[in-house]
């Protein structure tokens, strides 16, 4: 890619149509472009990409402030992703997140953009690089945005969530609810401080034992190991943004 297309393609100057044409080695070359400017040098990785309908792979390579996308397998990846050309297009284009894509509720469950570490890399010496990766590699245009729109989601946990930021020892999602949705179920709890900031709606909220009504221009706390359901019987969706810390989230 020339230096002209590439300035358009990084600064979203580019038709929006033209995402519908470019093949998956363009697209992560504008990324891999972008993303050079969002680490130092002692940032290393090694990624690899499977695009299931082309039965092709790309690896991307990070070092010394370096980005370098080739096709074909690695066997050195840190961790492997594996999606499509639909859903590539639509985390180029902005439609989703590749956070929103790859986000699931079990382990098991299907993801658009699905993600598996190799036998010999272990979680804990990957993921910080791995949220870091994901979150910044995929999201090119610069200011790095994520909209928040029930269009842009994806059901999982019960409600429409888009993820926002995560890292060790953080998360965060936004998520919209509607009449006979419910985020989790009595017994579902975690080991790690919550709280849930409500912006649109009103609803319920059992947080341990307690059932209360909540309602935008509200913010709860949820200690560990609580019981944390919500849900809304309103017509209107009830829209809150989800965060969770503290040393047991990986």
């Amino acid at each position: 890619m020339d230096e002209k297309k590439r300035y358009r393609h990084n600064n979203g100057f580019e038709n929006e149509g033209k995402t519908l044409t470019m093949d998956v080695n363009e697209m992560l070359h504008v990324m891999a472009d972008s993303f050079r400017n969002k680490i130092d040098k002692d940032f290393s990785l090694i990624v690899q990409l499977d695009v299931e309908d082309k039965k092709a792979s790309w690896h991307i390579v990070i070092e010394d402030k370096k980005v370098i996308v080739r096709k074909g397998p690695h066997d050195e990846a840190h961790f492997i992703l594996a999606t499509n050309t639909d859903t590539l297009r639509q985390i180029y284009s902005g439609e989703i997140t590749a956070m929103t894509a790859a986000a699931k509720a079990k382990s098991y469950d299907h993801a658009p953009l699905s993600w598996k570490l190799p036998d010999n890399v272990k979680p804990t010496e990957i993921m910080a690089k791995f949220y870091f990766f994901i979150q910044h590699f995929f999201n090119w245009k610069v200011p790095e945005k994520i909209v928040l729109e029930e269009k842009h989601s994806r059901a999982v946990h019960g409600g429409h969530v888009i993820p926002l930021y995560y890292s060790p020892g953080f998360r965060s999602a936004w998520y919209l609810l509607r009449k006979g949705e419910k985020l989790n179920e009595p017994g579902d709890t975690d080991p790690f401080p919550q709280a849930l900031i409500f912006i649109e709606g009103e609803g319920f909220a059992k947080i341990g034992n307690k059932t209360i009504k909540v309602k935008a221009g509200e913010s709860y706390y949820i200690p560990p190991n609580s019981d944390h359901v919500v849900w809304t019987n309103s017509d209107k969706p009830l829209v809150f943004i989800w965060l969770a810390w503290g040393r047991e989230l990986k």
